[in-house]
């Protein structure tokens, strides 16, 4: 079962019978310690998404997605299906800006890549139009802080849509990256995109009942990244520091003892993507903050 942030700090508040103000601060380092402790056992594969986009004729600079942290690879497919692997520039950001100074090569397909902060800038330009990019990257991993958002109602939302029209509500750019669903549903979709107060946009098709002129409860969350299975997990940890605290030896070792039986189960059954039994080898990822290649094998 998927579970919210605010999910995971009530279920320690319930589990504890404490709702001190300043427990519930700490309910919330912990659960995010917990969660940070939890992905160590992932495999790193486990972080990484792909996100798409089209060249421009005479575009040489696009947007990194988001939530990109570090990037993997990018490719670029023409009309007829044919990936062309894009190359990492081997140079230093002055020798790339001493390559790209003419800014007049163009070609069908970019040799190479280079990030800059927030984007990827190609060279040579691409000379076609509607050509597919791909970026597969490792996904940002942030402390959880924020509780639900349940404001007004849904009023428009297709099924098979990605759209979601609501009333009443006050949707912001930070709710991109959050979790949303139509309560009566319960299926949660990830927030991709957001065009108004009004307005976001799902990461995959909406499978429920459609909405049209309708007025339905639903819930906006933040999540940990962690499978669904394992999503109470950090509540183990955070109701072990919790005890250690109040000096209760008893239930801390309880508590201890679920979350070591919880990570082994992790590590066991999401440190691998497939039924397979083999980790990931390492793999090169660019990091856009600091134009560095890092070797991970997380």
């Amino acid at each position: 079962m998927y579970q919210t942030f605010k999910d995971l700090y009530e279920s320690c508040q319930a589990l504890s019978s404490d709702d001190n103000a300043t427990t519930l601060i700490n309910f919330k380092k912990w659960l995010n310690q917990g969660a940070f402790k939890a992905y160590k056992v992932l495999n790193a594969e486990y972080f990484y998404k792909s996100a798409t986009d089209a060249t421009e004729d005479g575009t040489y600079s696009y947007p990194l997605p988001f939530d990109c942290s570090k990037v993997h690879t990018i490719t670029i497919t023409d009309d007829n299906d044919i990936q062309y692997p894009v190359g990492e520039f081997p140079g230093t950001e002055n020798d790339w800006n001493a390559l790209v100074s003419d800014g007049g090569a163009e070609a069908e397909y970019p040799q190479y890549f280079f990030i800059k902060r927030n984007t990827y800038e190609f060279y040579p330009t691409s000379s076609a139009d509607d050509y597919t990019i791909t970026v597969k990257y490792k996904r940002t991993i942030k402390d959880m802080s924020q509780a639900d958002y349940t404001t007004g109602n849904i009023t428009t939302l297709a099924s098979a849509g990605t759209a979601v029209t609501g009333s009443g509500t006050t949707w912001t750019a930070a709710f991109v990256g959050r979790y949303f669903k139509i309560d009566a549903d319960g299926v949660w979709y990830e927030i991709t995109a957001r065009s108004a107060n009004t307005g976001i946009t799902i990461a995959r098709e909406y499978g429920g009942t459609a909405i049209a002129a309708g007025s339905e409860d639903y819930t906006i969350g933040e999540m940990s990244l962690l499978p669904e299975g394992y999503q109470e997990l950090p509540i183990d940890y955070a109701m072990w520091m919790y005890y250690l605290q109040k000096e209760n030896t008893d239930m801390a070792d309880r508590y201890k003892q679920n979350w070591l039986e919880g990570l082994l189960e992790l590590k066991q059954d999401g440190g691998n993507l497939t039924t397979s039994g083999i980790l990931q080898e390492t793999i090169n990822l660019v990091d856009p903050n600091d134009n560095i290649v890092l070797s991970e094998a997380e």
